[in-house]
């Protein structure tokens, strides 16, 4: 609410609004002059928008939910026959959701809409059986077998139903509405009026329903021959199923009824298999009494997957060494890759996913990689060093499309999108899924976080009664992604945040210890950053296949990332913190 009306209500503009220009929602019969916002008329007021143009004076959501959540646990272990041990659990939860009443309230001016109101009601259950089993079997004194099953299987039923629709708007249909129209008329909408976006219509149950069930079991080999050294094979086979839709009354209960597969082309209503198979190869080293290692590399493919980003390929390998060279000294080093990939052609082909726009090889690749390395250092009960430094790099890419311009900005112009070189048209009018709309690329849709994290702490202890350490700590993001909106930035993408810190503890006597702390918090983002060319032809949103986009650099383009501020059209993202925390320890 940092504007205000003529008669000094408070309001806030429902549209973005930069500078002159038409605004869409406006009603043009009654704006008269431009619908700028002017200087303030009166000492210390707010900047006075047009009566005429969209605003919110309150909204006001209530949700008030109840939930009970019981759960039963049952486990048990024995190890009574010889050269086994065993052990598990069985888990059972039946909870309930309760929402009796749901109220959705906007006030303001809508075009001709002054006031909506909504209300509805909703319930849900969440039903989950589960059960983990393992047993061990010791063959002999260097080898061993066991294996781990676990079976879980979800169920969560719901309901809602909106229950009403309160609506006070203008008689009039002239668009010459403002938000001091006198005149208003209030209408209760009838049973079976649709209401918003992924809502039932007033008094119409809605019914919904999602499950799923995962079977694992994995098969291990130990071998502890030596006593430097021990290996370990795993196989693991996962049956996942997912279930999603609608649900149906039997009863007074609400269950899913569509046990087939997911039809091509539907998003709801059926059910998505998929088998993982691989295997875990686990290794502990020691070549000395001081140094141990251990790793394990884990490879797995699975069938089919839910969503397009999923894995069908997943390997994963981790490393880890402590080296104790002096008992005053401990050197440590991670390694750990994650790599996960999907080359599910989605071209319509049973196991697509058919809520996707874009048709083809998706390509999907994404890896977290980490390594770091640590060092404590602690001669003597007096001083000491802990040095630590982590680089992590996070990537993600996919195959996309993208539409063209198609929306106005506030000055006139064609709102820009990000576009590629070549811009050829990347999925056909009437795709496999159905899509009229058209679409640019293909692009990789990505993001890349490479991360520097690094600390340094140095410990002093003058006389037993005295403790104190300085230090800092810093956390530097270099990345970047794929931008679908000439006017995005890569804001955190490209970050530094920082903390200096130095703490002191005195122990007065025994039982009662005084406490000081500073810590400065700085966070800042980086420069100009944002798509390098643009397309601003209006005609691109609904242009034929093999259309050629008209390709600027986006600095040339008003109101894109690379002509305006750093941060973007947002306020700045960089803040500073000094905090000062004083505490005392006392027993007694």
């Amino acid at each position: 609410f940092n504007l205000q009306e003529p008669d000094g209500t408070r309001v806030a503009l429902l549209t973005s609004y930069q500078g002159p220009g038409p605004v869409l929602s406006c009603n043009t019969n009654s704006v008269g002059a431009a619908p700028d916002l002017s200087a303030p008329s009166t000492p210390g007021g707010l900047p006075i928008i047009n009566p005429a143009c969209g605003v919110i004076t309150s909204y006001f959501r209530s949700q008030p939910t109840r939930i009970l959540y019981p759960t039963e646990i049952f486990r048990f272990q024995s190890s009574s026959i010889p050269n086994i041990s065993m052990n598990g659990d069985l888990r059972y939860t039946k909870a309930n959701m309760s929402l009796p009443l749901y109220q959705d309230i906007f006030q303001g001016l809508a075009k001709t809409t002054r006031y909506q109101g909504y209300t509805a009601a909703a319930s849900a259950k969440r039903e989950v059986t589960a059960v983990d089993y393992a047993a061990e079997w010791r063959a002999t004194r260097k080898v061993s077998f066991d294996d781990q099953f676990t079976f879980s299987n979800e169920q969560e039923p719901g309901v809602s139903t909106m229950t009403s629709e309160i609506t006070s708007a203008t008689p009039a249909t002239a668009n010459n509405e403002t938000i001091s129209y006198p005149t208003l008329t209030t209408t209760a909408a009838t049973a079976g009026t649709s209401t918003f976006e992924g809502s039932s219509p007033i008094g119409t149950p809605f019914n919904g329903f999602f499950g799923q069930r995962f079977i694992t079991n994995d098969v291990t080999g130990t071998w502890d021959g030596w006593s430097r050294a021990t290996l370990s094979l795993t196989y693991r086979h996962v049956d996942h199923v997912i279930a999603e839709g609608e649900s149906t009354l039997s009863g007074t209960t609400y269950v899913f009824a569509h046990s087939a597969p997911l039809a091509v082309g539907a998003t709801t209503n059926g059910t998505v298999t998929i088998h993982q198979n691989g295997g875990v190869f686990n290794v502990a080293l020691r070549p000395t009494d001081q140094w141990n290692i251990d790793g394990s590399a884990e490879v797995l493919y699975a069938d089919n997957v839910f969503t397009p980003v999923a894995p069908r390929q997943q390997q994963h390998y981790r490393v880890h060494a402590l080296y104790r060279p002096r008992a005053w000294a401990t050197l440590s080093g991670a390694f750990n890759d994650l790599e996960r990939h999907d080359n599910t052609d989605n071209t319509g082909a049973a196991g697509a996913f058919p809520s996707a726009t874009y048709a083809g090889p998706l390509d999907h690749v994404d890896h977290t990689r980490v390594a770091g390395f640590g060092a404590q250092l602690f001669p003597n009960e007096h001083y000491g060093l802990d040095l630590n430094y982590a680089y992590s790099d996070v990537y993600t890419a996919t195959n996309t499309c993208f539409q063209g311009a198609a929306s106005l900005l506030s000055n006139g112009t064609v709102a820009p999108g990000a576009a590629i070189q070549s811009g050829l048209l990347c999925n056909p009018v009437a795709s496999a899924h159905g899509s009229t709309t058209v679409l640019f690329g293909p692009a990789k849709d990505f993001m890349d976080a490479p991360t520097q994290y690094a600390s340094a702490a140095v410990t002093l202890s003058p006389s037993a009664k005295v403790r104190s350490s300085i230090g800092y700590r810093i956390n530097s993001v270099n990345g970047s992604r794929f931008f679908g909106d000439a006017r995005d930035v890569n804001g955190s993408l490209v970050s530094t945040y920082q903390s200096p810190f130095v703490d002191l503890g005195w122990t007065v006597r025994p039982g009662f210890i005084w406490k000081a702390e500073y810590n400065y918090y700085g966070y800042g983002e980086g420069g100009p950053s944002g798509a390098q060319y643009c397309n601003i032809n209006p005609a691109l949103s609904s242009g034929a296949v093999g259309t050629t986009v008209p390709v600027v650099p986006c600095s040339s383009v008003p109101e894109t990332a690379l002509s305006g501020p750093a941060y973007g059209y947002t306020a700045p993202r960089n803040f500073h913190a000094n905090i000062v925390t004083l505490a005392f320890h006392y027993e007694f």
